[in-house]
Parts: C-alpha cells; structure tokens; sequence
C-alpha cells in the first residue's frame, strides 16, 4: 500500500505483494496463521468461493491458459487478506503504524502532485484535472486514491484525538489532510467526493460509544457541516467545474454494455478476460465504469450475488470489531461501496484503488477475529 502511493509505475507497486504470497505460503501451517484461518473460517470461504467462481468464468468463453492470470491475482488478493491480521497478531501496534506510514506516502505524492499541477503545468489537457505522478497516472485513480487516504487520516485524526494524544501530531495530521484533501479536489472526481461525503457519516457514527440521541445529534453537526461545506463550494465556483462534464457519458456507458448481456450470459457472465470495452458516440470506453455492472459483465448475476455476499458479510463482521480497528474499517469500506458504484473495473486484479478501497477494510475485519486467543492460550 505504501508503494502504491510512491512507486514509479504499477509495475514497481506490484512486487511486494509477490512477497507476501510467498511468505503466507511459508508461514500457511503455523499457529498463528491456523488461529487466523479458523477464526475467520465464514469470511474467508465466502470469499474464496466468490474469487474461485469468478475465475473459473472465464472457461465459459477462453481456455486454461488465460485463466492462469487472474487465478494468480485472486491468490495474491487471499496472501494479503490474511497477511495484516497476521502481522497485526505478532504486532499489537503495526495497524496503527501501517496507518501512519500510508498517510505520510499519501501526502508525499500529493505534494509533488500539486507541484505538477501548479509549477509544471502537469494536468490533462481537455480538462485541466490534476493527475498525480507515477501509476496513479489518470485523474479518477488519483481522486479516489487521495480520497480514500483522506478518509483513513480522518479516522486516524479522530482515533487520536479520542486517546488525547499531543497537539502536534494533530496539527501534523491536519496538514496531511489538507494537502490530500486538496489534491483530491483538484482531481476534480465526483465519486470521490460523494464517497468522502458518506465515508464521513459512518466515521461520525462509529467513532464512539453512543445513544440514540447522541448519534442524531451528532449527524447533525455533521448535516451543518456539509450544508456550509456545499455552500461555500458553490459560491466559489467550484460546482460549475464539477458540473461541466455532466454524466460523464455513465448511464449511456451503462446501457451499451447491458445490451451486450443476453441469456445466459447475463447469468453466467462472460468470464474475467473478457473485453467489457464499448463503443458510444464514437468514443471507445474500456470499461462498465461501475464495479457492479462490471462483475455482471464478467460474472453474471451469479458473481454479483456473490460480490454483494462478500460486502454484506464484510461489513456484518466489521460492526463486531474492536472500535481502535473499526473506526478504520467501516468508514473506508463504506468510501469504496458508494465510489465503485460508478468507478470501477474487475474486481480481480493487482494492487490498485479497489485494494486500498475494498481488499484493505475487509483484511482490517479480521483483526477482530485473529486476536481472539485459542482456549489452550497458545
């Protein structure tokens, strides 16, 4: 996750994760690992199932060899599910670290993004949008990447200051957050903002132990918070810049690739190799552009069942964690539900936004489970 922020291309960002697989293959029969597998045995079968059906999709329509690559993939995303409440378990503080060292590669990128924007001119050309460097190398990547970073520094700014720590790791923290926050707007992406927007309610909800009434009066803060938030966007112009590009051609993207879907394709899907790209209006779109639609076109109805099995059960379990973990977890996973709702390509693939969005909240759920002692203490 660091280097995803950091790494000169995607490719750079990709070679860690081999070395998780390898050492979650090392470590496969040890204690510790055997706790974390029993422990969250449900989570990870349904998972399992879902990436292994996804998978095999492909044999509808390709043949064995294409299907070795996302079966490789759906291997790396299991290693890395398993490997943060693995370490979190030999290392009571390493998620709070893992936190930290995110922020601060987030906000280093974000620096030089803004020098590009503002010293170099470095912004697309039609639009003017932000693009950060390195393999965040298109405005919507960049936008929902910051945005979820922004999230996980909310949570991290709220968890601290809930444990009254000093004011200038806060005063530290809020400039991460800004310099984020910042970049992110300048990406101009909207379904990063709309995320950050309901990434905010669940952190109010989460963030402490309350009553009814609390919660509601809290939420209403917040409701005054985004009413002044809006406000001031909309006097500074800021909406008219959000607003030009319309739909985004979404709902005709949409439509092009549901045409596409007859049965049984539309059940079964047309497998995860498949080329879900369309053509509309002359312009060739490489993708559904909604996490959803895309795990139909590839998967069926049967995958999105699936898909929506795994983000139910995910965040059934993320509401029993310990509220140091959850805080994290529930807000950034409900980040990426509302941003993949029209972003968004195969659910199965490297290290990209989706991990940071999806993958990590669901490792995170598992903390809970794996620091669950066995009876015999060991």
């Amino acid at each position: 996750m660091v280097t995803y922020f950091l790494a000169k291309s995607n490719s750079t960002s990709f070679i860690p994760t081999y070395f998780i697989g390898l050492g979650v293959i090392a470590l496969l029969f040890s204690q510790r690992m055997k706790h974390i597998l029993s422990n969250n045995t449900v989570l990870l079968l349904i998972i399992t199932m879902f990436l292994a059906y996804m998978v095999i999709s492909n044999f509808w329509h390709t043949n064995l060899i294409a299907t070795l690559k996302p079966a490789g993939y759906a291997l790396l995303i299991l290693s890395f599910l398993v490997s943060i409440p693995f370490i979190s378990r030999q290392f009571k503080h390493f998620p709070e670290r893992f936190v930290q060292a995110l922020l601060v590669s987030a906000t280093i990128s974000a620096i030089f993004s803004l020098w590009g924007y503002f010293g170099l001119d470095y912004r697309t050309g039609d639009e003017g949008r932000l693009i950060a460097f390195g393999g965040l190398d298109n405005p919507v990547m960049s936008g929902l990447s910051y945005g979820a970073a922004c999230i996980i520094g909310f949570s991290y700014f709220v968890n601290r200051s809930l444990l009254e720590k000093s004011l200038l790791e806060k005063f530290l923290v809020s400039i991460c957050l800004l310099t984020m926050l910042t970049a992110l707007l300048l990406t101009e992406t909207r379904s990063a903002i709309l995320g950050l927007l309901f990434g905010g309610a669940a952190l109010v909800l989460t963030y402490c132990s309350r009553s009814a009434i609390q919660h509601t009066y809290a939420l209403s803060k917040y409701l005054v918070f985004l009413i002044l938030s809006v406000s001031l966007a909309y006097f500074v112009g800021y909406f008219d810049v959000l607003l030009e590009r319309s739909t985004s051609l979404r709902p005709e993207i949409w439509e092009a690739v549901y045409v596409h879907l007859s049965f049984p394709q539309l059940i079964t899907g047309m497998g995860t190799s498949a080329d879900a790209s369309v053509y509309y209006a002359g312009e060739l779109h490489k993708h559904p552009h909604s996490i959803y639609l895309s795990t139909v076109y590839y998967g069926g109805v049967l995958g999105l069942v699936g898909l929506l099995t795994v983000f139910g059960y995910a965040l059934f379990q993320m509401t029993k964690l310990d509220r140091s973990i959850m805080i994290y977890a529930i807000p950034l996973f409900i980040y990426g539900l509302i941003c993949l709702t029209v972003d968004g390509n195969r659910i199965i693939r490297k290290i990209d936004f989706i991990w940071l969005m999806i993958w990590l909240p669901i490792s995170l759920s598992m903390i809970r489970s794996a620091s669950v002692e066995s009876p015999d203490g060991s």
